[in-house]
């Protein structure tokens, strides 16, 4: 790259550091505000990937050094008054540590309270933790009935055989589950408590719904179901009676449903309010899943498969806003 001919028209402020708002250039949505020192300004002219400067660690860091969601730079724009600068980027995944696509996903309202308005794409346990959040424990549960669907193991699994028939026993259980489901939440269908019988009722919707898209050759990066489950803020979640009533409209979709219709977006939309429910029952949508990929773990049939499926290790999460 050819360096710059003329004095660098910016002024750092006393603390050496001038802001960077980051922005989307293909949508123009500002996805965050960090901080760039001359050396940070430098690694990202000369890189084209834009790095800050870190004022809690002290020290320079590129943007998605740790999750891999990078910041490919397009422009570089200073301000009229020479003292910020404006950087419109290709973002690689999504911006936030909180998992959203921007950092300002939540807005203010008149009573100073905050409504989140993105959903979040992915599960900051997967890309900075344990390795142990909603898309990693999805994808596992998901390629575990692939398995089953793809090796003849209908001699030891039921569920094999479900998902290798030519006759489809599925779809009613969905439609049958989304109505339990529903009648835990107005108590119409009661086993234990509201809470016990949510999380059993919630997975089994949700057990039902992985194999008609397996079954189905639908792809976990087609319906994301790690998106769909990805429990909302209770505020966000409407009550009991109106969730119910929702239930089992989806239930009478999947029952109208051509044998043939493409279940993508019904099936995001029937996760999605097995998460809205179980949030409101106060049940963890990730327990619930992780409940179930535990039992397909303890099915000697399924060692060779679990055998080749690990989880991410841990790692320390990035700033976002430095």
């Amino acid at each position: 790259m050819t360096g710059p001919t003329a004095e660098l028209p910016l002024e750092f402020g006393a603390d050496g550091l001038v802001p960077a708002v980051i922005q989307d250039a293909s949508s123009n949505a500002v996805l965050m505000v960090g901080f760039m020192n001359r050396e940070a300004l430098h690694r990202t002219r000369e890189t084209g990937l834009v790095h800050f400067w870190s004022r809690s660690r002290n020290r320079l860091w590129q943007k998605g050094e740790t999750s891999g969601h990078v910041q490919h730079v397009q422009e570089i724009f200073v301000n009229c008054e020479e003292n910020s600068l404006l950087i419109a980027v290709d973002q690689v995944g999504a911006v936030c540590h909180t998992g959203h696509p921007t950092c300002y996903y939540r807005r203010l309202e008149p009573d100073n309270s905050l409504t989140v308005v993105r959903d979040r794409w992915f599960d900051p346990a997967d890309v900075y933790g344990s390795g142990d959040g909603l898309e990693h424990v999805t994808q596992a549960w998901w390629g575990a009935f692939e398995y089953l669907r793809d090796h003849d193991l209908t001699t030891e699994s039921g569920t094999s055989r479900m998902l290798r028939a030519e006759t489809d026993a599925i779809t009613p259980r969905i439609v049958d589950e989304l109505q339990e489901l529903a009648g835990v939440l107005d108590g119409t269908h009661r086993h234990q408590d509201e809470a016990s019988d949510a999380a059993l009722e919630g997975g089994q919707v949700c057990y039902w719904l992985a194999l008609r898209n397996v079954r189905d050759r639908q792809a976990w990066a087609q319906v994301r179901p790690d998106r769909a489950l990805d429990p909302p803020s209770l505020d966000d979640v409407p009550g009991t009676a109106t969730l119910a009533k929702l239930l089992r409209a989806v239930a009478q979709q999947w029952s109208d449903l051509p044998a043939d219709a493409d279940t993508e977006s019904i099936s995001h939309e029937s996760f999605a309010l097995v998460a809205s429910s179980l949030v409101r029952a106060g049940v963890d949508p990730l327990a619930v899943i992780s409940a179930d990929l535990d039992s397909l773990r303890s099915r000697p049939y399924l060692a060779a498969f679990f055998q080749t499926t690990g989880v991410a290790g841990s790692a320390p999460a990035e700033e976002s806003q430095p």
